[in-house]
Parts: structure tokens; C-alpha cells; sequence
């Protein structure tokens, strides 16, 4: 007589079970992390085309654009180039006066030598662990982003806080006093693998900031007037905003070490040791009818200088 055949006993069905749901959650994992690679992929495309079109652009007018959609249509032929796939708020129809990467661009001099430096960033990869950084050396990279706090609670690239104690995985300390509004660009490994920060001051904001920094990571404060470089120093600055006239006045008062600025008008560099203090004064351009945001982006290249001291 033959054996009744036997079905599955309940451990037998709970294995299978455990190893289909974890085969169906490795595949998920990867067909999710195939597409975040592709999407990508894609930004970081775009960004070198954006970068060959400044580049080109430099050769052409001997400056660089004050605003990336300028490079449309006679630099960068697609509205597509300005949009990053993770970009969730932006549609097609905005393109390019709305873009993806506008509020991280920060307008340097064409002429600057020092190729390090980063001039547009992305930082919407991975869920946001990871950005996109296109340097002055005309190369763009896939970074890992830096976790930065504002009063102990994490806060993301193109956040704009007023007031506050920032920290930096360098241990670089921010100290914004309560009327100054501070705006994170980006905080990130570079390929060098080096730690870089930037920050910045946005149009028509008024007050001053402490940062105390150390080390030989980068770490920039951008003014509506200069951009300070630093690496192991103290300093303070302090932006006033006369909305009269459309000037802006930064201040950089040195406790310790040198900061190196750079005019953002022409792109002189100017060195300001300890003890010493560099005011400058600059136009600002009026305010577009674009829809743009400009206090929750980098300030825009100023449109000439107006006073400069050293005391």
C-alpha cells in the first residue's frame, strides 16, 4: 500500500516564506539603488554639460554668467540639462529661469587659479547622503554629503535658518547671532577626500556670524560682497543691507590666523591677518521677476564695487 503524500508542515511553509520575502526585498534593494545610480548618473551629466557651457561662456565674455539659466539657449541647447531627476518640485515647463542647481551656484571670477573650488552642487542622492559637485577644475563628482546641525538638529543643503549654532563634522563652530540668516550650500567629501563646507549670507540679510575654524578642511562664507576661504582661524562677519540704495556692506574682523576674500566684483583676492578688518561695499543686482527665491539662494554676483577698506 503506498503512503499517503504528505503537503508542507507549517515550518517547512514559514522558511519558504522568510526566503521569497527576502529574495523580493534584495531585488527591491537593488532595482532601487539601480535606478538612484542612473538618476545620478544623469545630474552628474548635466552638470558637466553646465560646466563645459561656463566654460565656454569664460572664453567668450571673459566672465562667468551671473545666473546658470543665462547659458540657455546659446551655451546649453536643452531645458532638460537644468533639471536633476530627484527634483521633485520642478517641472519642465518652469525650465531653465527655475532650475535644479541655481540656488548652488556660486559665481567666481573666470580667472580664479585655484581649481578646487567648488562652483555648483546637488545634494538630493541616496536620500540625500550623497551630492553632485561641479569644481573649477571643470570636472564634477559624486560626493558624500557631511551631516551639519543647526542648535543640535540636523539641517540639509539650501536650508536657510536665521540665528543659531551650526557644527560641522570638522569641528567648525558657526555662531549666527539672532537677525542673521545663514543658508548651508553644501558640506561634503571631495575626491581628494578632504572635508569642504560652504555657506552663505543671502541678498538683504543684516547681522554677523562667528566661525571658529581649525584644520585644513575647507570652509567658505559667501557674501552678497566676497567669499571668505578659510582654514584654521577665527573671524567674524557681518553684512549690512541699505535697501535705498540696493548696497550691501560685508566686514571681516580676523581674531586669529588669515582669511583669505575674494572680491566677488572683479575677483581680487585680498589676505586679512589677525587684528585686521576688510569692509566692502557693493551693488546688488534689483530683484528678478524670474519667481527665483533669492533670499533662499547664494547671492548673486554683485554688479560692481562700490567702496573697499582695510583697517
Amino acid at each position: 500500500m503506498n503512503k499517503k503524500e504528505k503537503g508542507f508542515s507549517l515550518l517547512e511553509i514559514i522558511i519558504i516564506g522568510f526566503i521569497v520575502i527576502s529574495l523580493a526585498v534584495m531585488i527591491l534593494g537593488l532595482f532601487s539603488r539601480s535606478k538612484e545610480i542612473s538618476k545620478s548618473m544623469i545630474c552628474l551629466n548635466n552638470l558637466k554639460q553646465i560646466s563645459m557651457a561656463i566654460e565656454n561662456y569664460q572664453a567668450d565674455w571673459k566672465s562667468s554668467p551671473n545666473q546658470i539659466y543665462a547659458l540657455f539657449p546659446d551655451y546649453v541647447k536643452e531645458k532638460y540639462i537644468f533639471k536633476c531627476p530627484n527634483d521633485k518640485n520642478l517641472t519642465e515647463v518652469d525650465l531653465p529661469s527655475k532650475n535644479s542647481y541655481g540656488n548652488f551656484y556660486v559665481n567666481r571670477s573666470f580667472n580664479d587659479e585655484d581649481t578646487g573650488k567648488i562652483y555648483l552642487f546637488c545634494p538630493r542622492h541616496f536620500n540625500g547622503t550623497k551630492g553632485i559637485g561641479a569644481f573649477l577644475s571643470y570636472s564634477a563628482n559624486i560626493m558624500a554629503n557631511n551631516p551639519v546641525t543647526r542648535n543640535n538638529i540636523k539641517i540639509m543643503p539650501g536650508d536657510v535658518n536665521t540665528g543659531g549654532t551650526y557644527r560641522f563634522v570638522d569641528g567648525t563652530t558657526v555662531v549666527a547671532d539672532s537677525t542673521v540668516k545663514v543658508g548651508l550650500c553644501g558640506s561634503f567629501i571631495t575626491p581628494d577626500n578632504k572635508n569642504y563646507s560652504v555657506i552663505f549670507v543671502p541678498e538683504e540679510s543684516v547681522g554677523s556670524l562667528t566661525v571658529t575654524h581649525s584644520g585644513d578642511s575647507r570652509f567658505e562664507v559667501v557674501t552678497p560682497a566676497l567669499i571668505a576661504g578659510v582654514s584654521g582661524t577665527k573671524f567674524t562677519v557681518s553684512n549690512a543691507y541699505d535697501s535705498t540704495s540696493n548696497q550691501s556692506t560685508s566686514t571681516v574682523s580676523v581674531n586669529n590666523g588669515v582669511v583669505n576674500c575674494e572680491d566677488r566684483s572683479d575677483g581680487v583676492k585680498i589676505s586679512v591677518s589677525s587684528g585686521e578688518n576688510l569692509s566692502l561695499t557693493v551693488l546688488c543686482p534689483s530683484v528678478t521677476t524670474d519667481g527665483s527665491n533669492k533670499t533662499k539662494s547664494v547671492p548673486l554676483k554683485p554688479l560692481k564695487r562700490i567702496k573697499i577698506k582695510i583697517f
